[in-house]
Order: C-alpha cells, then structure tokens, then sequence
C-alpha cells in the first residue's frame, strides 16, 4: 500500500512540475506570437515619424524645400545624400518598419478569428485600413527612388528582389486604392480607439482619406497622363476632405518617448541646429504672412531667415523652437499631418483649372485651401482676410501662371510637411527657390541606397541606368516638365 501511494505521489508532484516548467519556460515580455493591431499602430507610427522627423540622418525635406536652413554643418542643404546614408534609412524605414509590419497585420488579422458578436465588416475595416496605408507607403517610395522593389518586397526568401518600373507600380497603385475604397463598410468601425491614433475608429473618415490620397495621386500624374488624372478626379469629386477636421493627422503626447519627433529635434536634443529659411521667410515677410509668428520667433521685433545653403548663426536669425503659438513646431503634442483639408482644396483649384470635374472653382478651392491653412495654425479669419486682400495674393491679381500662383501657396501651407512642399515643387516647377552657393541643383529624386548597389547589384545597376546611372537630378516619371 505504501509503495502505490508513493508512486501516485511521484506521478502527481511530476505532473505539476511539467505545469510548473511550462509556464516558466514561457517569456511573457517577448511573445513568439504578436496580435495583428499593435502591429498596424506600430507600422502607423514609423511612416509618421519618418514623414516628421527632422534628423539629418533621415529626414531632410524640410530642407530640400527650402522651408529650413541650416546653422553649424549645412552639408543636407547643400544636397549631400551619402555621408549619412539618408537614403539607406528612409529605404530601411518604409521597407523593414512600415511595409513589413503592414504585411505581417493583416496577414495575422485575415487569420484571426473574432468573436461572433463582433459584425465581419469591422475586420474588413481593418484590412481595408492596412491595404490603404500600403498603398500610402509605396507611393511614397516611387515619389521618392523612381523604380522600386514591389513584385517581389517583402519576400523573406528573395533577398534580392527585382526593381519594377515606377509607373508601373504607381498604376497598380491606383487600381488597388479603387479596390480599396469600395472595401470600406461604413456601417462597422475598423480598429479600436487605442489601435487608430489617426481617426480612432471611424471608418467614414478613412473612406474620406482615401478618395483625398486618390486626389494626390490623380494630380501627380496629371501631366504625364492628363486623360486618367480627370477620370479619377471626377470619381471623387464630393468624397474628400471638407474640414481641417478630417486632415489625415496622429496623435502624440506631451511626455517623451511619445512626442512629435520634431520636439526631439528642436527641444530635447538641446542642439541649434536650424532656422527658419530666407526662401521662405523674405517671401512671407513680403506678403505679411500671418502665419510667421505661428511658425517662427521674432528676433528684435522682425523675422529674419537664414541663408538657404550656406552655415548660419543660430542667434540672430527666426527659428522654430521658441515660438509661442500653440500649434508651434516645438509643441511636444503637435499632430503629425500627412494629408490635410488644404491641400485637397488647393489640388481641386488645380483640378478645376486643368477643365476636370470638381466642386467649386479655381479661386473658390484656392482661397479655401489658404483659409485652411491659416486656421490649421490657430490663425483667424481677420487674418485670412487681410493676407488675401493684398495684389500678390489674391489669385486674379497674383503673379504668374495657375501653377505658380497655387504652387506658391500650397508650398507655403505644407510648411510642415516636408516631402510633400518638395513634391509640390517638382511636379508644379513654380520659381522661387534660391540657388546655393555651390551651385548645385535642387534634387528630384533620391539616389538609392549604397547597400542596395552593394547587395543587390544587378538588380540596381538596372533601375539606375533609368535615372543617368542614379542620378540625384533624374526625374520620376511624372515629373515631365
């Protein structure tokens, strides 16, 4: 009898060891399967903080547009591309942080089964919202690089994947983004509040967000394929942005690691690195833009820019750190915006001139997106007003052709949305920017990454002979003035 209950007991003590063992073995901080939402809110949060980031190592649009200037070290301004690697880490940002944590979502959501009192369409939603921001990412890219990994990205077992040819991309592009809208159920929310820093949930304004990136994209090609811009203009004409309200813009929050990157920048990093532009500046000086003291800090009672690629002393010239306003750069919670109310309606006053179908006039979308702009910042209606009234503003009297006249105020509203400001200038070529004193070009695109010419060599040595052997000043294909 002994021997049977001390064998129960050995049975029983080694049946609760293996529990015991199981559970010890299992790493709770570093799970071996991650949920499909966190992933969505994590790839979210890259693209925004790439697209906000100031960091010379990564972001240098802000000053490719001329909107900043640099003060100690101007070699970004004067357009050098390789000793950071720039191009390296954006290609690494969008392919490995954004792209593949898009891809992994929706492949674990597509998977996962929901509870049966959650309706179907919230996880279509969610898929919908995934494909979107992918769609977002690669175009990116293309208005970047030019021809680009698409086919074959994001296949672990390809490491060497091919470059497909940048229209190409573009256009799938576009037929995925049509595919896309009509996913959307607005009966359902998508991802959770918590999941969605951009719209929380609400799927009609990521419906609003798609036709408003389908707008973008239409005007992007609208001169190298005018017939198609239209077609897709007239789909969305009604669908897009009506409100500063609906602009395409996250959240952050006042305490780090969660704030605007551009806080890190200009505040927690405790260096001087830039001010604002002369090329930007003068020109705001000129008009009495009310949006300079929103932007910039007065030095002894008047905005003063620095030179646009040449060293400049931090002192003495109108930086973006020490402004008061509440929008200001420096504001540690400042939304980070990739698409916003006004320049939707500065793309529909280019619409309407190009004889498309749209709401509105050309004068009537212009001033809309001017107005936008000025109260996105926290300006007022007396402001708009009195800076429309002046001859160089108000678009019967301005000078220069639509495209320069919407070109200029639409560069000047994307003020804080770097790579879109140097977008706006390619595809428009309005003049106004100033030439540096070593006399290169302003870029059009981006070389590729050295370790794309070091790694994938046949491949990139074939996308490069497209653009004179990966030349900073070659042009993406709808670049074609």
């Amino acid at each position: 009898m002994k021997k049977i209950l001390s064998i129960i007991l050995v049975l029983g003590i080694m049946s609760s060891c293996t529990k015991d063992f199981t559970e010890l073995n299992t790493d709770l901080k570093n799970p071996t399967e991650v949920p499909g939402e966190p992933l969505f809110t994590h790839a979210v949060r890259n693209l925004v903080d790439q697209m906000q980031s100031s960091s010379v190592n990564r972001n240098v649009f802000r000053l490719y547009s001329q909107y900043w200037a640099q003060t100690t070290y101007p070699d970004e301004s004067q357009y050098n591309m390789v000793t950071r690697n720039i191009p390296d880490n954006m290609w690494s940002t969008y392919y490995k942080d954004v792209l593949k944590d898009l891809d992994e979502s929706a492949i674990i959501i597509e998977a996962t089964e929901y509870p049966p009192e959650e309706p179907a369409a919230v996880k279509t939603n969610k898929l919908a919202a995934i494909e979107l921001m992918t769609i977002y990412t690669y175009a990116v890219l293309v208005d970047t690089y030019g021809d680009v990994p698409y086919t074959d990205a994001l296949d672990s077992e390809n490491v060497l994947p091919t470059y497909d040819p940048a229209k190409d991309v573009y256009y799938d592009l576009i037929s995925r983004l049509d595919a896309v809208i009509g996913q959307f159920d607005d009966s359902a929310s998508g991802f959770s509040a918590n999941a969605d820093l951009v719209y929380y949930g609400d799927t009609e304004a990521w419906i609003k967000f798609a036709n408003s990136l389908k707008l973008r994209l239409a005007m992007r090609i609208a001169d190298y394929d005018d017939t198609k811009a239209s077609a897709m203009v007239a789909g969305v004409d009604g669908k897009v942005f009506e409100s500063n309200l609906d602009n395409f813009s996250m959240e952050y929050f006042g305490e780090s690691p969660n704030t605007n990157p551009l806080n890190v920048s200009l505040v927690q990093s405790g260096r001087y690195d830039f001010v604002g532009s002369n090329t930007l500046i003068d020109l705001m000086n000129t008009n009495n833009d009310p949006r300079r003291a929103l932007w910039f800090s007065e030095e002894e009672g008047e905005f003063v820019g620095g030179i646009y690629g040449s060293a400049n002393s931090y002192g003495g010239n109108s930086n973006m750190g020490n402004a008061n306003a509440p929008g200001a750069l420096s504001n540690p919670s400042l939304r980070g915006v990739l698409l916003s109310y006004s320049e939707v309606s500065f793309l529909l006053a280019e619409a309407a001139e190009r004889g498309y179908t749209v709401t509105g006039s050309a004068e009537d979308n212009y001033m809309e997106g001017i107005k936008a702009s000025i109260n996105e910042w926290g300006g007022s209606e007396a402001d708009f007003e009195a800076y429309y009234a002046q001859t160089e503003v108000a678009y019967a009297s301005a000078t220069g052709d639509y495209k320069q006249k919407i070109g200029i105020q639409q560069w000047i509203a994307q003020f804080n949305q770097g790579f879109d400001g140097w977008c706006t200038w390619r595809r428009l070529d309005f003049t106004g920017f100033n030439p540096i004193e070593t006399g290169e070009p302003t870029p059009t695109r981006f070389i590729y990454p050295t370790n794309e010419h070091s790694l994938n060599g046949s491949n990139w040595e074939a996308a490069a002979a497209n653009y004179e052997d990966d030349s900073k000043t070659a042009k993406v294909f709808w670049d074609v003035n």
